[in-house]
């Protein structure tokens, strides 16, 4: 039986150790250097489920998320997580937006997004009347889910399977000897695989190992989240219109699980966070597509940090899960947005391309 180590124990750590545990061909231990799983970006997030509408044709996002959106709705009805196919809309109110969403619509086809509509204004005020907007894109598929329960029946689902964990353990680096790889703060284990799951912490883990290998950078980004509990009778996720394959700074309104309202995230600026800036300009947004939104009830709810990536310099967009030459060690860098939708399917992807 070959013995896997994976490196963190967030929803995508977490889906891998379930998905290679479910034969007997590997003997799985999943190390979280926190006191337990999940406590970092898996659970600082909007808790969206993304259908797959402006990522790069052909990328492993795109592929990845319009397979994991699937198996993320399959799987909470198998296991009852609480979600909502609640869709999503893109809006936007000049000729430029417009343009903007006929390209998202087109893009969204080419991913095998087929459940995508372009609805005029009058249609969008039937469907949601308290949204401002002139043009929108319906994406019928998308949906919130309860992620913190999610990632507990895996949790279960691992230890049934005989997955182990330790927490509170950092990993620094791996070394190698006879086609083994060892861990000199794992006394006393070798392991025939390593997946390197680690998210902000995974590029600085895979340098101290290979020392003379390139790996692409980190290009970390901090993003805030606000919240209300007022009921502003909107079902629906709600996305401005934006060019597609390009993720950039934007508010969005999405509706939880718990009947509230989370907007964000936001792209802060190395330096001291101002949270009352920050707020202003999301209510700056919020107002423009609902000017009955009281901005005084907007509070700030939580800080995530997404792991984004850069290769000689310049941003690298797409997922990066590759194994190092020579070696069975399999880096996930730059697994921020989609991830989370795409966790299921992405630990298909590992299991599937890399494990022997």
């Amino acid at each position: 039986m070959k013995k896997i180590l994976i490196i963190g124990g967030g929803v995508i750590g977490l889906s891998i150790a379930y998905e290679i545990s479910k034969n007997n061909r590997f003997k799985v231990l999943l190390v979280e250097k926190n006191k337990n799983f999940g406590l970092e970006a898996s659970s600082k997030n909007s808790e969206v489920i993304h259908s797959g509408v402006y990522y790069k044709n052909n990328s492993l996002k795109a592929n990845l998320c319009v397979q994991g959106k699937k198996m993320i709705y399959g799987f909470c009805k198998k296991n009852k997580i609480s979600f909502k196919n609640t869709q999503k809309l893109f809006i936007g109110n000049s000729l430029q937006d417009y343009k903007l969403i006929k390209q998202m619509y087109k893009n969204a086809k080419k991913n095998d997004v087929n459940d995508v509509k372009i609805i005029a204004e009058r249609t969008l005020k039937k469907i949601e009347p308290n949204i401002k907007a002139k043009h929108a894109l319906l994406s019928k598929s998308a949906g919130i889910f309860d992620v913190n329960d999610f990632m507990r029946k895996l949790f279960t689902l691992c230890k049934k399977n005989g997955v182990k964990f330790i927490y509170n353990k950092k990993i620094s680096y791996g070394y190698f000897e006879n086609q083994k790889i060892y861990f000199s703060n794992i006394k006393k284990q070798k392991f025939d695989y390593v997946i390197n799951a680690a998210g902000v912490g995974a590029i600085g883990i895979a340098e101290k190992s290979f020392k003379n290998t390139v790996f692409p950078s980190d290009k970390l980004v901090t993003g805030l989240y606000f919240k209300t509990r007022e009921n502003l009778k909107i079902r629906r996720i709600i996305y401005p219109a934006m060019k597609p394959e390009k993720n950039t700074e934007r508010v969005d309104i999405t509706p939880t699980i718990n009947n509230e309202y989370i907007f964000g995230p936001s792209v802060e600026k190395k330096g001291k966070i101002n949270l009352r800036n920050s707020k202003l300009k999301f209510a700056k947004f919020l107002k423009q597509i609902n000017s009955k939104l009281d901005t005084k009830k907007i509070k700030y709810f939580k800080k995530g940090i997404r792991p984004k990536i850069k290769t000689n310099s310049k941003s690298y967009t797409d997922f990066y899960i590759k194994k190092v030459d020579k070696y069975n060690w399999i880096n996930l860098f730059g697994m921020e947005s989609p991830g989370l939708t795409s966790c299921l399917a992405i630990a298909k992807y590992v299991k599937r391309n890399f494990l022997r």
